[in-house]
């Protein structure tokens, strides 16, 4: 972003990978509702979220000012960006408010590589999976290894705090909660009663994800945030950039 434009999806996600999920991890700490989604309005910094519970009595979403999220402090437990929305606002999932949750596409492999290099960034989390493309090599935190239960495609995601979050590509039959990615890259985000239209669904591809996978399999690595520019350049959304 340059020329004084306004915060963008990437200088978006660039701050919640920098700050932000960990301050929306925070925000979940300090609310009585079991908190399952944040969209971030890319405009004009608003953050609405979303308790699990998706009508009735605890239903309603919080907005809040992402200036006025708590100090980053902690770590970002088990949140995930997904994708942008048709709103264009950063849809984060939080996987720890569930047990199971899918993703359905022709590559879903490509989503669920996003999801794990981001989950990755939280030290506490250990990931095993059954498959060859997910697994980092060389690495006690992101394993292969035989998980009973099916021919699907399986991640599970453990960070300490049980119960673990199971994630499975293209199941045979869906829960209530699934990620349907279409061809073109756009997808449907489903918590329960809950649902997001997104424009663009975020995916890592295979040539990206095999030089990622070789670094994180060099002894004592994980993945690195984003080198934080400049402290005008750490932008907020909602905000705008300065030259």
């Amino acid at each position: 972003m340059s020329d004084g434009d306004g915060v963008t999806v990437a200088d978006t996600v660039r701050w919640l990978h920098r700050e932000g999920l960990v301050r929306l991890a925070a925000v979940a700490d300090r609310t009585p509702d079991l908190l399952c989604a944040y969209a971030i309005d890319v405009a004009t910094g608003t953050v609405n979220a979303h308790p699990v519970t998706g009508v009735g009595v605890g239903s309603d979403v919080i907005a809040l000012a992402a200036d006025d999220l708590p100090y980053p402090a902690g770590s970002p437990k088990r949140l995930v960006v997904v994708g942008v929305t048709s709103a264009e606002a950063v849809l984060v999932v939080d996987l720890a408010a569930t047990l199971t949750i899918s993703i359905n596409a022709d590559n879903p492999e490509q989503a669920a590589r996003s999801w794990v290099l981001q989950l990755l960034l939280n030290p506490d989390v250990t990931l095993t999976t059954n498959s060859s493309d997910l697994a980092v090599a060389a690495s006690e935190r992101c394993r292969q290894s035989f998980i009973p239960g099916g021919s699907a495609t399986i991640i599970n995601v453990d960070d300490q705090f049980p119960p673990a979050t199971t994630i499975t590509l293209n199941p045979t039959s869906d829960g209530p909660d699934h990620l349907d990615i279409a061809p073109d890259g756009t997808g449907e985000m489903y918590l329960g009663a809950r649902f997001w239209q997104l424009s663009q669904v975020m995916t890592i591809g295979d040539v990206a994800w095999n030089a990622l996978a070789q670094q994180l399999s060099e002894p004592d690595q994980t993945p690195d945030k984003p080198a934080a520019g400049p402290p005008d350049r750490v932008i907020a959304p909602g905000t705008v950039a300065r030259t």
